[in-house]
């Protein structure tokens, strides 16, 4: 397969998303067909993953296109092991939830919105972990957070939407900011912004490393919702639950456990690595199980089983041996398979009986009989019970805290226990009496619930054939987590994965752990009743939100004592910084001085022209005479442009200055009576002494940043405009070829602008007209607006 492939399965997905939302309006639902279809590429990657290049001594894919190689920006893409076994999981998930999400959403959803949003955020999971590039590496990390934004807040009228939403977005920006510093540090200590091409050596001798340790893990504990970012990953399951499915069971929270595991292999030599992760990876686990046996709603359930899985695959990667990455990958093949079952069970329960509630439903075996069964295996598969793969990777996970010590082993049972308690109160409901929501007139639906459709059911049920398979024939999981060895670097390990080893100290901890669980279920009423009443003062979410009303009351202050000041005072704190900065510039550039020795003196008049217009500005009591001086200080700079062979910037300058004239004139009429300011002989002169002072330090700043720290570009400039951009204009060809991105950037600005306005115009000529009490419309109004107009 050409290396092109790895490229293509990254791209393609951008460009389905592209042509879904051209055609969602007259597909509708269908267009998740043609979503699904844009993960065809990434489940191609399976040709190469089981071949001989993700092997020892085999070469992996990669294909490298140059985008700015002297700034080291290019796309380069690699197909190691654990990128194309992550890759392949990402396209399966997103396949299913995209064909699972045609049967399970409104006839009456944006359509328009959904799958475009879906398709970029697999694109850009994707590109996350197929990239080498470190840049492009945090621009694809940055991506899966804005789309992960966009799809959380799909139903935007809920305010729990927007609520989950918001604070996903914040929590990712915060490690989105850590890994910019990382990647930066990285790049500088490696000596190259490819991940292939570090120099390890180099990076663990530099005095960068630990500060780069540090951001990496702020950046993967956010984005994997581990203690104590975890807050964000429950309210996301606001958003649909195809979205769900697909990003909190097998993409976006591993995103930081894709960090982990491949910077692993960077920073695993230190112990500081390990000292952080495994104790933070165990802890989450445990209080993500407390967690989830306290829910009565289903989804709430599985999201904070997902934090607790995701905590127990931390602690896997973190422990940065042989071992424990074996282990990791085995369990994150599982953990993607049951848990992404669970949740298009959960939708199916949601879909046919309209309610999450544990309490209010029971017996649904009896209605739903082939969704009992898919969520039989699933559930059983997260339990970590036999002959299931979740049984498998949870003896591997003991084998590996056995030897992190006792501490550990202990809180990785109890939280086990507290797993497959859990695990008891989901599948509960389908036994006993039935039981479901009555409606308004009090009446059963019995018999308006049945069996799912297979759009609804196939999903779910391939998912979890695949976790009884990886323990029926565990030799199925072990081949696909060895494809990942020698990217991980346990290639050698010689550990093989049974359903059963003989008696073990792994076999006795799963059958202490299914004690305590019986226990556990067996007093449930009294466990219920300690976690409601044993609530803990502070909590993430409360530091959260006490983080934000003191962010905005900084704010509030800061505008108030600030903004709200009069227009002088406020000219006085602009006038005062400018001197400032003046100062500190002469201060670090003593020869500030120094670029005048190349201006001509026949620019002298035009300087005292300029001088004497601002002087006489300040000394006007005339406005109109003040207009007529503010234009003659214009009309000046146009003249030293022209001084300076500038005609164009002069003709941009008379243009300007001309319209600003006008329009003083224009609203003349309007300004009110021209009245000098009561100031004291001592504010006036303090007010004289900041402008001085703000004017020779502005003239100070821009001489000082005149001085050239290396030689100037501008000759080479000059000696290629003509031969390099067929111009004899420099300025011309320096807007259109040197900085055409930046001149495109500006045009698409203004286009984007005058959309804007013209979308606003038109908005005013249709409708009724509205009353005093009609509140302005939002955003997302108007964006539902332009989206139901013929």
């Amino acid at each position: 397969m050409p290396a092109s492939n790895v490229t293509l399965a990254v791209l393609f997905p951008l460009l389905m998303a592209a042509v879904c939302g051209l055609l969602a309006r007259p597909l509708g639902r269908r267009s998740g067909y043609l979503a699904a279809l844009g993960f065809v590429p990434a489940l191609l990657l399976a040709v190469p993953l089981a071949g001989n290049s993700v092997e020892a001594g085999g070469t992996p894919l990669a294909q490298v296109t140059n985008w700015v190689p002297e700034l080291g920006l290019n796309f380069a893409f690699r197909g190691d092991g654990f990128s194309l076994l992550f890759a392949v999981l990402i396209g399966v998930i997103g396949a299913l939830a995209s064909l699972y999400s045609v049967a399970y959403l409104s006839p009456h959803e944006r359509f328009g919105r959904f799958y475009p949003y879906l398709l970029l955020f697999g694109g850009s999971m994707l590109g996350l972990v197929l990239s080498d590039n470190l840049i492009a590496l945090f621009g694809f990390w940055e991506m899966t957070s804005v789309t992960s934004f966009l799809l959380i807040g799909l139903w935007h009228t809920r305010s729990e939407a927007r609520d989950g939403a918001i604070k996903a977005f914040l929590v990712s920006a915060l490690g989105g900011l850590g890994l910019l510093a990382a990647v930066a540090l990285l790049s500088v200590a490696g000596g190259s912004t490819l991940l292939s091409e570090l120099d390890l050596e180099a990076v663990r001798a530099s005095p960068l490393f630990v500060p780069a340790l540090l951001l990496t893990l702020l950046a993967a504990l956010t984005k994997s919702a581990q203690l104590p970012f975890h807050l964000w990953l429950p309210t996301a399951m606001e958003a649909p639950t195809p979205v769900s499915a697909f990003l909190h069971s097998a993409t976006m929270v591993k995103a930081g456990v894709v960090l982990v595991a491949k910077f692993g292999l960077i920073f695993g030599s230190s112990p500081l690595w390990s000292g952080i992760i495994v104790p933070l990876g165990v802890a989450t686990m445990f209080w993500g199980s407390w967690r989830a046996l306290k829910q009565t709603d289903l989804k709430a359930l599985l999201a904070f089983s997902t934090v607790s899985q995701l905590g127990l695959l931390m602690a896997l990667y973190g422990l940065a041996d042989a071992e424990g990455r074996f282990a990791a990958t085995t369990h994150l093949l599982n953990h993607a398979a049951f848990k992404a079952a669970l949740f298009f069970v959960v939708g199916i329960i949601d879909h046919e009986t309209g309610t999450r509630e544990t309490f209010r439903l029971s017996g649904l075996r009896r209605k739903l009989p082939l969704t009992f069964v898919v969520a039989g295996l699933a559930t059983l598969s997260m339990a970590g019970l036999p002959p299931l793969g979740g049984f498998i990777s949870k003896e591997l996970f003991y084998e590996a805290m056995l030897h992190a010590g006792p501490g550990f082993i202990a809180v990785a049972v109890i939280g086990s226990a507290l797993t497959l308690a859990y695990c008891a109160r989901l599948i509960r409901i389908f036994f006993g009496d039935f039981r479901a929501p009555e409606d308004d007139g009090g009446r059963l639906l019995k018999s308006e619930i049945h069996e799912a459709g297979p759009g609804l059911l196939l999903p779910p049920a391939l998912l979890a054939g695949a976790a009884l398979l990886f323990g029926v024939l565990p030799a199925s999981a072990e081949w696909l987590a060895r494809r990942a060895g020698t990217a991980l670097g346990f290639a050698g390990y010689e550990g093989h994965l049974e359903l059963w080893h003989g008696v073990t100290p792994a076999l006795l901890l799963t059958l202490l752990t299914w004690g305590l669980a019986a226990l556990l279920v067996w007093q449930t009423a009294r466990v219920y009743f300690l976690q409601v009443h044993l609530e803990f003062p502070v909590s993430s979410n409360r530091i959260y939100r006490g983080l934000l009303i003191g962010l905005e009351t900084l704010a509030s202050r800061l505008i108030a004592g600030t903004q709200g000041l009069a227009l002088p005072d406020q000219l006085r704190i602009t006038l005062a910084a400018a001197g400032l900065m003046g100062g500190y510039a002469v201060w670090r550039a003593p020869q500030v001085f120094q670029p005048l020795e190349g201006v001509p003196l026949s620019t002298l008049p035009i300087a005292v022209l300029l001088v004497a217009g601002a002087l006489g500005v300040l000394l006007s009591r005339n406005r109109l005479t003040a207009v007529v001086l503010t234009g003659l200080t214009g009309f000046g700079s146009a003249v030293a442009f022209l001084a300076m062979r500038a005609p164009d910037l002069a003709l941009t300058q008379l243009l300007i200055e001309a319209v600003t004239v006008i329009l003083f004139l224009l609203v003349f009429r309007s300004l009110p009576g021209f009245r000098s300011l009561p100031r004291g002989r001592t504010r006036q002169i303090i007010d004289v002494g900041l402008a001085g002072a703000a004017g020779i330090g502005t003239t100070l700043l821009i001489l000082a940043s005149l001085r050239f720290l290396s030689p100037p570009i501008s000759p080479y400039y000059l000696e290629n405009a003509y031969k390099g951009g067929g111009g004899k204009n420099v300025v011309n060809v320096l807007l259109v070829d040197f900085r055409g991105w930046d001149t495109l950037g500006e045009v698409m600005v203004v286009a984007m602008v005058a959309l804007a306005v013209g979308s606003l115009v038109r908005l005013g000529r249709r409708g009724e007209a509205r009353s005093e009490n009609d509140t302005a419309p939002t955003l997302p109004d108007l964006l539902d607006l332009q989206e139901r107009r013929p």
